[in-house]
């Protein structure tokens, strides 16, 4: 049963999924652990994930990718970190290892200095 009309519908259904996908999370954020201060990260485009070398909070992050609702973080052996979703530029969930709340922020202060 391959009328237009299913054709249609599934094709907007397509649509749809492709345009909830979130954007690039490429940039300058800061990552909070739990109620520890933030420390500054960033998620180069190519993967990998640098922070400062004062941050004890880094939580081990070396590389990062992008999934459908938000990103993955994971350490230097490919080890998930946490996996968290995306709102209004911000990302958040728990720590797989022990379940604390993590959160990436948009770094604005970065922001500021490109622009």
């Amino acid at each position: 049963m391959n009328s237009p009309r299913s054709l249609l519908i599934a094709s907007t259904f397509a649509l749809v999924a492709v345009s909830a996908a979130q954007a690039d999370p490429a940039g300058s954020y800061k990552l909070a652990i739990g109620a520890n201060a933030s420390c500054p990260i960033t998620l180069a485009a190519d993967g990998p994930a640098t922070y400062a070398a004062d941050c004890e909070q880094g939580g081990h992050v070396a590389k990062w990718s992008a999934k459908y609702n938000g990103v993955e973080l994971q350490t230097a052996s490919g080890e998930t970190v946490a996996i968290l979703k995306g709102k209004d530029g911000a990302y958040a969930g728990t720590r797989v290892a022990d379940g604390r709340a993590l959160k990436l922020s948009a770094d604005s202060s970065a922001v500021a200095s490109t622009h």
